[in-house]
């Protein structure tokens, strides 16, 4: 190292510098470093920071150094007075980029104009960066970053004046020269090699050329002495710095000239300059790539200096801001792309201030030459203040005052600082009034180009020495223009002109050329500003309506605008067609900020106050690719009104805070499944659009739904919501961005809503025109289309007259105000609104009393400047002070998107602390709004999103998806870190889709495709798959095979579960096409593995499309190599290729070979421990198998193994469950056992129907299960019914002749025959065997084949008899007959017989009576002989009789059909409805017959009569059958009522409805039996309230998810709901059909409340406030058991002609029950026996 004299040394590891005049820093050895304490304050102690010295250079650092100590803030400035300059011997370089216009038009024009800027930027940035470091490598200095070029110097020490010309300071003058000049030599080659290698990697244009010379360098400091940015410049003029100069302009791209380098070679030119080429700078860089060590400015053992406050004055505006935000804010946000207008002044009068050292001989003449220098530096200072003051006046900012190549340059920037004005206008302005200011001050070379575009504003260059910069093919134009400006003149761009045209005076120019532009162009020349004559009348000042200047607040009225009145009309029409019950869809389509939203919501107001319910839909981050999301909101807020209104209706009283939990979503949606509105199947379904409120157990319900099933199913449960809380609107935002799959949720609700939810309407937002799939294009013609255009001139005024409230007044708009605010506003409605209240703000609009009209007040100095150009600068204008954190905060958010799930970022982004800014923005900016639900954060103005979103570049963009995406890895990664479900896969996919970290990208969209095949939603994995194959594309090396294939795999295994068969057949056969080539060139365990898993995946699609031959090709090909595989002989892989060769095998008829597979899959499966579902899986390939082979008793029990371990793990309503449900019933039936799996079949039927719908095969399937087992029981009627529609079903959904109908077809031509249709049949059988010839293979199912021509030919024989030889044909009714005619009773075997007179369908009740029935048979307590309805309709009440006894398995059971149990001829009372209610052949048309058939088959004195209704036919039983009754009658059994029995000699029915019902038959009853001596036993009312049961009873039930209970469960919620509406109607209202006066309101507050009386009305349910409930016929049911009767009951009793009758529930207070508890917990027993052995003990066996 150097040290020459006491000076400041600054060691930079290579050479030292020495700084100039010591006296200005009077400490040895500082080393000048910032403070690095974050709660440093700069203006506390008077020295700047660490942030604000990297963008100073390093001779500023230096001359306002100042000593280290607590006295620093009192120190004084080093600099006392300004302007000054000095004089030194240095070395000037300058380094300009080649290419870079170039580079940038190309860029441009692949990626459009802001994208291209942002790239450039970037490139610029990374080379300069690179050039800074290696000129303080070299012990340079940058003085400035001249937009594509650096200016350096290189500082030596001056000799002492005094001897300047001794001999000993000439040489040692000399000696430093050279020193220096080859200190630059090596700075250059490391430049030119450096460069050219980052080229190489970077595969960029960019080249370097420059000039380099040595000599007297002068310092200037201008401005004024002050701590504040902006007020003070710095720059270096001289001789070195001109010859540099004209050296860079002669040099080539390529090549650095230097000058004074003829010391290395003694025979080269004086004046020659010497050449540094970039092949020199390769091989210098190579050789020495790591450059020399250099220490940052920081700490070292020469001691510490800080910097003073005054250096801040030097920052330039734009830096300072970067310096003030930097601390807490994220430097990659500091850079942003904006509209920049740049201006450049070419000061060539001050260019003749420069050193010439040499020159100064003498005292005299120093002298002489200082007077004269400071005269001139006294103008270059007014210049400069000047300049700067014009600069912000006119809101620019002042980049920089350099000397350069091009002269003195002063250069100023608008649009880079702020948001609030038009860069155009305002550089256009402000060149103006720098060419006049100029002028004034006597100069006369000077020149201003003007330019305007997209540039990049942020800072460049690395850590050591930084700059604000702003880089952009228009910063290039603004210095051409400049040069080709005529002396004193101002050139401006098209894009300048355009916007300042209407104010100011241009003359067009001559055409000119510049550098960079093939063409030549017209320029303009600003003359004058165009002067407005203001009024003379005197002015009235306005102010915004109520007092605000926020004329745009959320709370301000909606003021309709006077053009759109036909559109609000039309959508106001719209409106009332759907409150008249009419639906209606309309399009609404505008441009951005046309005033759509302010419509929509002013629509929304008329809707909420017409008692319509208005849902909105918006987009959220993590509903990338998720099929049906603008449906989420709307779902979700739907389901929160209708518990609302629930608990409006019915409030659980012991829950006074239930309403406002109903704002949690799956509070609402428990809620809506308690009250039964919704279904678990409705759950499931729902769970497509909401994946929160389900689970992969629900989902798994969805498998095999194909999207036409699913679209259905969705609406389905979207209407048991609507139609609750209709009138409805529906409001569906997001630019019409609707998936395919949303509008057809769309159509289909518009198909169903004139019949389910008329008052309907639907409204959809677009920009542009829907983009309408081909499924919905017929929305063209029916939706109600409105479009919002923009303003013509003539709107714009009366869009102002409404917005300054003088439409009715005989005010008008001045003219120029016009003119003014529509050429701005363009035509937009909102940047009206926006310019009227900046203008009120301000006080700028007034009304002129002399022309009456109002008019726009205005300034020589800011007139247009007070009016923004661009929205996007005016809605940002209100952040222009936020802190940088906040600013960061917006950017991050506008990268998110549109609206954001607060709860997930608040997860994720702890260490960006996001979510609380995002709060304080909301709060505090009204930035963002929060929805109800306080999940989802939305932008509050979509022009505040979009004009953010427009600063961000493409760098910037990349690298917050990517700190997002770590964010998300951080927190997955740890311990307790975040589980990321599909939903939060999509979004980290997603960020590291836009972070361009494609492996990332990969494996997350990988993840959430199979978590999204988990939960059986195939529509979104496979667009998860899509977007990984498209990931791994991008990826920079090539995957391995098992990597790069499985996502097509998998791709195609989800298009073939969407039924996409053909898409899926070229994906996969695709895929087998790349395995197979790969397997050519190289076998190995990963090639074989995907081999065999493309091939079988391949068979699976097709065995779907029933290619039994090609599936079993490829099977036979995998299987092989699956077993010889590494460490496959034992494995779960193995087993499931076996098991799928297996079906295939059983697909098509060979079934001993494919028995024996499934047993070796079954074993191995057991062998390594699979899961219980996956042994399921296997139980029942085999068992399907086996039931082929006639095996059925070990067929049944494999399915019943598999329906155990389902039904333990997934629940009743599983579709797998139903599977198995199925087969189960299969097997009973081949066991000859098809009265007990027809519960099974009903049961799977009712499933199918729920979650696969009445189109699926799966439905079908189960219909045919069903048929063949009413078939086998003699119920061909019904079995041929269910065939027919199973048929219908197939013939629909699978391809014409496919293989699956065949054994449909079989079954439906064995129930023609059995039905005496031998032609039918035999046609049917014909059509079968086509078929099986069409499908299979000579040889092929050939037993399915023989069975089929045997029939044939057995048929064809039975036509050719004669009618008298044919066999005997027995319908259904007649085998029933029969059955009931041939039976024998044995009591003592079967129990007591028991003919039932049953209302059915009237209560539940009655049907709890049959459900106990079912457990008393069982127990062979009773034996049923007959069940008849009474009480009009009574054939409906038979139906429902005859499915609940099948359901419950009591299919022997007979039913009739009784009278109209005292009912008034043509009056039909209510029978509610169930799933199972069904007309049947098998239903005895007479009941009276088959009351006489049963007693008559039965021993004498043997039957019991039980009455649980009105007892009209056994009053006419006794009436016209008395003898049979006396005989074999041996008690009757009554659910009803007594006199009081003290009060009458005999027994006398009282009013209990079922006397009541036909009082004259009861009383003709009673009195009967007791004359003929039949015993009889009454339970009264009194009896059953003795014993009530508890809601608890009817959940328990429930839980064995049998079709009866839950049915019951449903009907008696709605049961004691309708008996609530009568008891408070008056008596006699007819409403109160046959209801007893005592059953009024009191009554039943009391019977079912405990209560006096409650808070609702008969229109209010009251389900939820019920305590006691009461089972009147299952009580009467049981006293049908003599054991029962004596437990539980204390019969009272009465003697009637020396015959015992017994009564239970003589009072209230005598009930007759002797332990309530026990008898309640008896009735659960029984009735949970009976569900349970109706369904095989499934419940009990699983657990």
């Amino acid at each position: 190292n150097f040290h020459l004299s006491q000076n400041v040394t600054i060691d930079y590891g290579h050479q030292s510098m020495g700084a100039i005049e010591g006296s200005r820093a009077p400490v040895e050895h500082l080393v000048l470093i910032g403070r690095d304490d974050e709660s440093y304050d700069e203006e506390d102690l008077g020295v700047v920071s660490n942030s604000t010295l990297r963008y100073l250079p390093h001779i500023v650092r230096v001359s306002y150094a100042v000593v280290v100590g607590d006295e620093a803030k009192s120190a004084k400035p080093p600099i006392r007075s300004l302007p000054e300059y000095d004089d030194f011997q240095a070395s000037v370089l300058i380094l300009d980029l080649s290419g870079f216009t170039a580079l940038g038009e190309k860029l441009v024009a692949e990626h459009g104009a802001s994208e291209g800027a942002a790239r450039l930027a970037q490139s610029v940035d990374k080379i300069l960066s690179a050039m800074v470091r290696r000129v303080y490598e070299y012990g340079g200095d940058v003085l400035r970053f001249a937009g594509d070029a650096l200016i350096c110097l290189f500082v030596d020490d001056q000799e002492d004046n005094k001897d300047a010309g001794s001999d000993r300071n000439v040489e040692l003058h000399e000696d430093r020269r050279r020193h220096s000049l080859l200190r630059v030599r090596e700075c250059c080659l490391q430049v030119l090699g450096h460069v050219a290698d980052l080229n190489d990697q970077e595969g960029v244009i960019f080249t370097v050329h420059g000039g380099a010379a040595y000599g007297p360098v002068r310092r200037f400091y201008l401005g004024m002495l002050s701590p504040h940015p902006g007020d003070c410049t710095y720059l270096v003029a001289g001789t070195p710095l001109r010859k540099a100069g004209k050296l860079l302009d002669v040099a080539s791209a390529g090549t650095v000239l230097m000058l004074g380098m003829n010391f290395l070679d003694e025979k080269a030119p004086t004046h020659e300059p010497f050449k540094i080429t970039e092949e020199e700078g390769r091989k210098f860089y190579k050789v020495n790539c790591t450059g020399v060590k250099m220490r940052r400015f920081s700490q070292t053992q020469y001691g510490r200096a800080d910097v003073h406050i005054h250096s801040r004055a030097y920052l330039g505006t734009l830096a300072a801001r970067l310096c003030d935000r930097a601390e807490g804010a994220m430097s990659l946000l500091h850079n942003e792309l904006r509209p920049v207008a740049v201006i450049f002044v070419g000061l060539h009068d001050l260019e003749q201030m420069q050193p010439d050292l040499q020159r100064r001989s003498s005292m005299a003449h120093n002298e002489q030459y200082k007077a004269a220098d400071m005269e001139v530096l006294g103008l270059m200072n007014d210049t400069f203040l000047a300049l700067r003051r014009i600069t912000h006046n006119c809101h620019g900012a002042v980049m920089n005052m350099l000397f350069d190549d091009k002269g003195c340059i002063f250069i100023s920037t608008f649009g880079a600082n702020s948001h609030d004005h038009d860069p155009r206008f305002d550089a256009c302005m402000c060149a103006m009034r720098m060419q006049g200011a100029l002028s004034s001050m006597g100069m006369e070379r000077f020149q201003l180009g003007v330019s305007y575009g997209d540039c990049f504003c942020g800072q460049v260059g690395p850590t050591e020495r930084a700059d604000f910069a702003v880089l952009g093919a228009e910063v290039n134009m603004s210095a051409r223009l400049m040069g080709k400006a005529e002396p004193g003149g101002v050139l401006v761009s098209k894009r300048v002109y355009d916007a300042s045209r209407k104010h100011i005076d241009f003359e067009k120019s001559e055409k000119i050329h510049v550098k960079g532009k093939d063409e030549s162009f017209f320029a303009y020349i600003p003359r004058a500003r165009i002067n407005r004559v203001r009024s003379k009348g005197s002015l009235r000042t306005l102010t915004v309506p109520g007092g605000s200047t926020r004329l745009l607040s959320a709370e301000k009225p909606f003021l309709l605008m006077p053009s759109r009145e036909a559109s609000m009309d039309a959508l106001m029409g719209t409106l009332q067609s759907a409150d008249d019950g009419m639906p209606e869809i309309v399009f609404l389509t505008s441009e951005p900020f046309m005033g759509k939203t302010s419509m929509v919501g002013q629509l929304g107001d008329s809707a909420v106050e017409s008692g319509f319910s208005v849902l909105r839909s918006f987009r959220t981050s993590l509903d990338s690719f998720t099929s049906y999301f603008p449906f989420r909101q709307i779902a979700e807020t739907a389901m929160q009104k209708c518990a609302v209104k629930i608990l409006g209706e019915k409030p659980l009283e012991q829950d006074t805070d239930s309403v406002e939990e109903t704002r949690d979503l799956m509070f609402a949606l428990m809620l809506l499944l308690s009250r039964e509105v919704l279904s678990k199947t409705d759950r499931a379904i729902l769970g497509s659009i909401l994946p929160d409120v389900t689970d992969s157990q629900l989902m798994s319900l969805l498998k095999g739904l194909s999207p036409e099933a699913l679209i259905k199913a969705i609406v389905d449960s979207l209407m048991k919501i609507f139609c609750l809380i209709q009138p409805l609107m529906l409001v569906f935002e997001g630019d019409g961005d609707i998936d395919p799959a949303s509008w057809n949720v769309l159509k289909t609700l518009m198909e169903r809503a004139p019949e389910e939810c008329p008052r309907l309407i639907i409204l959809v937002l677009s920009r542009n025109e829907m983009n309408l799939p081909e499924s919905v294009a017929h929305f063209k013609e029916e939706a109600v289309k409105v479009e919002l255009k923009p303003f013509d001139r003539f709107e714009t005024m009366l869009y102002l007259k409404l917005l300054l409230g003088i439409q009715g007044e005989e005010i008008e708009i001045d003219e120029k105000m016009l003119d003014t605010v529509h050429d701005r506003a363009n035509g937009c409605p909102l940047y009206v609104e926006y310019i009227v209240t900046w203008a009120l703000e301000r006080r700028m609009i007034e009304q002129d009393s002399e022309s009456k009209k109002m008019i726009l007040l205005h300034d020589d100095v800011s007139e247009e400047t007070a009016i923004p150009r661009e929205l996007s600068n005016i809605v940002l204008a209100a952040f222009n002070n936020l802190s940088p954190t906040l600013w960061d905060a917006l950017k991050i958010a506008s990268c998110i998107g549109y609206s954001f799930d607060a709860k997930v970022y608040k997860q994720l982004t702890n260490a960006m602390d996001l979510m609380p800014k995002v709060e304080e923005l909301a709060n505090l900016y009204d930035a963002f709004e929060l929805s109800i639900d306080s999940n989802t954060y939305k932008w509050k103005h979509q022009a505040v999103f979009e004009a953010v979103k427009s600063l961000l570049i493409k760098n910037q963009t990349v690298q917050i998806h990517g700190m997002i995406a770590e964010e998300y890895e951080k927190e997955g990664s740890t311990d307790q870190g975040l589980s990321l479900d599909a939903g939060m896969r999509r979004l980290l996919a997603r960020h590291f889709l836009l972070a361009e970290k494609w492996e990332g990208a990969f494996d997350q969209y990988m993840e959430a495709g199979k978590q999204a095949e988990d939960t059986f939603n195939y529509p979104e994995a496979a667009k998860m798959y899509e977007e990984a194959i498209i990931c791994q594309g991008k990826l920079s090396y090539r995957p391995s095979l098992s990597s790069r294939l499985l996502p097509t795999i998998k791709l195609g295994n989800c298009l073939r579960e969407l039924a996409r068969y053909e898409e899926s057949e070229a994906v996969l056969t695709r895929c087998l096409k790349e395995v197979e080539k790969e397997r050519a060139l190289q076998i190995s365990t990963d090639t074989e593995q995907m081999y065999v898993l493309a091939l079988t995946v391949l068979a699976t699609l097709h065995q779907n499309q029933s290619k039994y031959n090609q599936a079993r090709e490829l099977y036979e090909k995998a299987l092989p190599i699956a077993r010889t595989v590494e460490g496959s002989s034992s494995s779960l892989w193995l087993a499931n290729h076996i098991a799928g060769y297996a079906e295939i095998l059983r697909k098509m008829g060979e079934l001993e070979a494919s028995e024996k597979l499934h047993r070796e899959a079954l074993k191995m499966r057991e062998d390594n421990s699979c899961t219980e579902l996956e042994l399921a899986v296997s139980y029942t390939q085999l068992g399907c198998t086996l039931i082929g082979l006639g095996q059925a008793a070990e067929a049944y029990e494999r399915h019943r193994s598999a329906l155990l371990l389902r039904f333990k793990y997934l629940g009743f309503s599983h579709g797998l469950v139903s599977e198995s449900l199925n087969y189960c019933a299969e097997g009973l039936s081949s066991l000859s056992r098809s009265e007990e799996g027809i519960p099974l079949a009903m049961h799977c039927v009712a499933i199918r129907k729920e979650v696969f719908g009445t189109a699926h095969p799966a439905f079908a399937h189960a219909l045919s299960i069903l048929a063949s087992c009413f078939d086998a029981v003699g119920r061909q009627s019904s079995a041929k019914g269910l065939l027919e529609r199973c048929l219908k079903i197939c013939e629909e959904a699978f391809p014409k002749d496919h293989a699956n109908i065949i054994p449909n077809l079989m079954s439906y031509g064995r129930v023609l025959r059995s039905m005496g249709m031998y032609e039918e049949g035999r046609n049917i059988y014909e059509r079968a065997v086509k078929v099986h010839r069409i499908n299979f293979k000579q040889g092929q199912k050939q037993l399915q084949l023989d069975t089929c021509l045997k029939e044939i030919r057995e048929l064809t024989e039975e036509m050719e008899k004669g009618p008298d030889q044919r066999s005997v044909f027995l319908s259904e009714s007649d085998r029933v007959l029969q059955h009931v005619t041939d039976r024998t009773v044995d009591v003592d075997a079967d129990g007591t017989p028991l003919i039932i007179l049953t209302d059915i369908g009237r209560d539940v009740d009655d049907e709890y009576a049959l459900m106990l029935l079912g457990a008393l048979t069982r127990k062979r307590l009773v034996n049923p002989l007959a069940v008849v309805t009474t009480l009009s309709p009574s054939r409906k009440r038979a139906a429902l009789s005859k499915g609940s006894l099948d359901a419950l398995g009591l299919l022997h059971v007979p039913v009739g059909i009784g009278s109209a149990g005292g009912v008034e001829e043509g009056r039909e009372l209510e029978v509610y409805e169930s799933a199972y209610r069904k007309a049947s052949a098998s239903i005895f048309e007479d009941g009276m017959n088959l009351m006489l058939l049963s007693l008559s088959s039965a021993p004498d004195k043997s039957v019991r009569l039980l009455g649980l209704a009105s007892l009209t036919d056994f009053a006419s039983l006794v009436r016209n059958h008395e003898d049979l009754f006396v005989s074999k009658v041996k008690e009757v059994v009554i659910m009803g009522g007594l006199e009081p029995l003290d009060s009458h000699d005999t027994l006398q029915p009282d009013t209990a409805y079922n006397n009541k019902c036909d009082m004259e038959s009861a009383r003709y009853l009673y009195e009967r039996c007791q004359e003929l001596g039949v015993p009889t036993v009454t339970l009264s009312r009194w009896a059953v309230y003795g014993c009530p049961v508890s809601n608890e009873l009817f959940d328990e039930l429930c839980k064995t998810d049998h079709m009866v209970a839950t049915n019951l469960r449903r009907v008696s919620m709605t049961s004691i709901n309708e008996l609530w509406r009568k008891v408070n109607l008056p008596f006699p209202h007819p409403g109160r059909e046959k209801l007893p006066e005592r059953c009024n309101r009191k009554w039943f507050c009391g019977t079912f409340f405990g209560k006096d009386d409650i808070r609702r009305d008969g229109s209010a349910s009251i389900w939820d406030l019920v305590t006691k409930l009461f089972m009147y016929d299952p009580l009467a049911m049981l006293c049908c058991v003599d054991e029962y009767r004596h437990e539980f009951f204390r019969w009272t009793t009465k003697e009637v002609n020396g015959v015992i009758h017994h009564f239970v529930g003589v009072s209230e207070s005598n009930n007759g029950v002797i332990d309530p508890k026990a008898l309640c917990n008896k009735l659960s027993y029984l009735f949970r026996f009976s569900l349970r052995e109706s369904l095989q003990n499934i419940e009990e066996s699983s657990n």
